[in-house]
């Protein structure tokens, strides 16, 4: 193997699989509006030639492009565009599922990426709407603040989620704390061994404040939206797609 295709293969384990670039992905300005070449019709844009020195830069021990590296991106990205034009033309994205698979989840990926970049400019009211709708997904679980007299049980200081009670008093004392009322207790086991759980103070479970829960608000809202929008997606392609079914499922 010469080194420049040393380099293309570097290149191209720290940048994106090459295969995902044979899904023609709308694009989002004009064609030539930041092109740093053109192969037959299709641009190679400058975020594609940026991203790709930066992988190149990140596999120098130093971090920094050696002089000759630019120009041998450039060709490499040319190269790229060369072969993919090659297997659309012998229809390896047809018959490797592979490559299917890899070409679906591109497109999965680009209208994420895409709906995520909308989603991230959402504004207050639209936020506040989507937390009054989906309110449940800000439901805080039930806290309890819980004494042991007896012998030693390693509880944690602070409150505790019944998951942590019963991890460490077992699935029936978490049951039966959730039932107390503060300043009620109950014992556990036998003789010796006997202890008594003391219920000290509780916080039933609420939604969280949108203020208190605004990052996750966010966050949920951007997952929303990039789930819909796969979805929306799919519905639309099959409506505009002759689809038939010969065998039975």
């Amino acid at each position: 193997m010469s080194r420049p295709w040393l380099l293309a293969a570097g290149m191209f384990a720290g940048a994106a699989l090459a295969v995902v670039y044979i899904v023609r992905l709308p694009q989002t300005v004009r064609p030539n509006a930041d092109a740093v070449a053109w192969v037959g019709e299709r641009p190679i844009s400058r975020g594609s030639y940026e991203a790709a020195l930066q992988a190149v830069a990140g596999d120098r021990k130093t971090g920094t492009l050696r002089p000759d590296d630019r120009e041998r991106v450039m060709q490499r990205l040319i190269d790229q565009e060369l072969l993919i034009d090659r297997a659309v033309e012998l229809g390896l994205h047809e018959r490797d599922p592979q490559i299917r698979n890899q070409l679906a989840t591109a497109m999965i990926d680009f209208l994420v990426r895409r709906t995520e970049d909308e989603a991230r400019t959402v504004k207050e009211p639209a936020l506040r709407a989507f937390y009054a709708e989906q309110s449940f997904r800000f439901q805080r679980s039930a806290q309890y603040l819980v004494d042991v007299e007896g012998p030693t049980v390693p509880l944690p200081k602070g409150f505790l989620l019944p998951k942590e009670i019963e991890q460490r008093l077992g699935p029936s004392a978490a049951r039966r704390v959730a039932q107390l009322e503060v300043g009620e207790s109950f014992l556990v086991g036998e003789g010796d061994e006997q202890y008594e759980v003391l219920l000290l103070e509780r916080r039933d479970a609420a939604v969280a404040p949108f203020d208190e829960a605004r990052e996750a608000v966010e966050a949920a809202y951007i997952r929303h939206r990039s789930e819909a929008a796969v979805l929306e997606y799919l519905e639309v392609a099959r409506r505009q797609t002759d689809i038939r079914i010969e065998a039975e499922p």
